[in-house]
């Protein structure tokens, strides 16, 4: 699967306030350009960030609030649920008593989430002292988030045809990295590298090896027959191919070829070659049963039978549950969506959602989405979900 929903074009205000309201045409020229070829894995703690495409609005507060609100919601939807209750006790705290109330429902829910009533106790005074109002009460019945696992660090797939266009997802890498200190890129579904995609791949790894991330490459051999037809010794043309090659040498632990071809790159461009590097080695990832079972689900509900049920923690591409959705919505103009017991959506699986919404959206149906949590709701306006359907967040309590 190609998750081109984080870094294709979204729709624009006109857009949503017609086809997100059912009043679409279905047009092609409606539907979102798709440039991406990353596809980010579930692989645990320390999964891939991504950063979004647009920014979540803040009605009350500042700048820092929304960057931090976005932050946290990134944090917590890839497993790092001390990093996402840092950001917003922090954001919180240094607001002097100003935090956008957002804030506060995030760092409640978050609390609520990880089973933390002593601080969600503590925190109600302090939000009752900016809001002159009674704060949230403990819900014992709400459904709590598994806890972050052990993790053999942020995992990124490339399919397709690499080429330039993908440089605003390839700097996402960078920042996905730095973040994790670790990283594996899986080359075993491209199909081919252009010379713009050879130099933005060879390009980025060079920008992860200088701050020192540990990359990983699956696939690295197969990525290297794609290359090697492109080296022409003597001729002073394609280096980033030359390049990106000498790295997937280099990951393979093939010193010798390394070598040879590292001769040759001198002779061809009269510049010394890159110095040979051994690779590093990340663990594998522990498997996580949870997410065999988690997911979108159509669970009947006794009040609300006619709504698709997303309940438990939903993780990785999860293709079968997005069937489920869309044999769900074929017979639908309105689709409504129970997301009450929905603990955590990770971003791929965000990604997934927003593709089927967006796809609905073009052939002139309503989504709605019911009740996410507040860190839930703030991952789905990250993400762009908010632009292809209507989220109800909860109540006050």
């Amino acid at each position: 699967m190609v998750l081109s929903s984080f870094f294709g074009k979204k729709p624009s205000g006109n857009d949503r306030d017609g086809d997100a309201r059912g009043k679409g045409d279905g047009h092609a020229d409606q539907r979102l350009e798709t440039t991406s070829t990353l596809e980010f894995t579930h692989l645990g703690e320390g999964r891939a960030l991504q950063v979004a495409a647009g920014k979540i609005h803040v009605s009350e507060g500042n700048s820092n609030d929304s960057a931090a609100v976005e932050e946290a919601a990134i944090l917590f939807a890839n497993a790092s649920d001390d990093g996402a209750r840092a950001v917003l006790e922090a954001a919180i705290d240094a607001s002097g008593g100003h935090a956008s109330e957002v804030l506060w429902q995030m760092l409640f829910d978050l609390y609520r989430l990880t089973g933390q009533r002593q601080p969600f106790e503590e925190r109600g005074v302090a939000f009752a002292q900016q809001y002159e109002m009674s704060p949230p009460v403990w819900d014992q019945d709400q459904p709590v988030a598994k806890g972050p696992s052990k993790d053999a660090g942020p995992s990124v797939n490339l399919t397709g045809t690499l080429s330039g266009n993908a440089k605003t997802q390839f700097e996402q890498l960078v920042r996905i990295g730095a973040k994790s200190g670790k990283l594996r890129v899986d080359l075993g579904k491209l199909k081919g590298i252009d010379d713009t995609g050879a130099q933005l791949l060879a390009e980025t790894l060079s920008s992860l090896k200088r701050q020192k991330v540990a990359v990983t490459l699956l696939g690295a051999r197969h990525a290297l027959g794609l290359v090697l037809p492109k080296l022409q010794v003597g001729e002073r043309e394609g280096q980033d191919y030359w390049r990106l090659a000498l790295d997937l040498l280099q990951q393979l632990g093939d010193e010798a070829a390394f070598e040879d071809m590292a001769v040759n790159f001198a002779v061809t461009f009269e510049e010394s070659p890159p110095s040979y590097e051994p690779p590093p080695v990340i663990a594998a990832p522990e498997p996580d049963p949870a997410s065999e079972t988690s997911g979108l689900s159509l669970v009947p509900v006794e009040e609300e039978s006619d709504r698709f049920v997303m309940d438990g923690e939903i993780g990785g591409a999860q293709p079968e549950a997005l069937r489920k959705l869309a044999v769900f919505a074929s017979q639908r103009t309105r689709i409504e969506i129970d997301a009450k017991r929905l603990r955590r959506l990770e971003f791929v699986s965000a990604g997934g959602l927003f593709n089927q919404i967006a796809q609905l959206q073009g052939q002139g149906k309503l989504t709605i989405i019911y009740e996410p949590n507040a860190m839930v709701a703030a991952l789905m306006r990250v993400m762009g979900i908010d632009q292809v359907a209507q989220i109800e967040t909860p109540k006050k309590r």
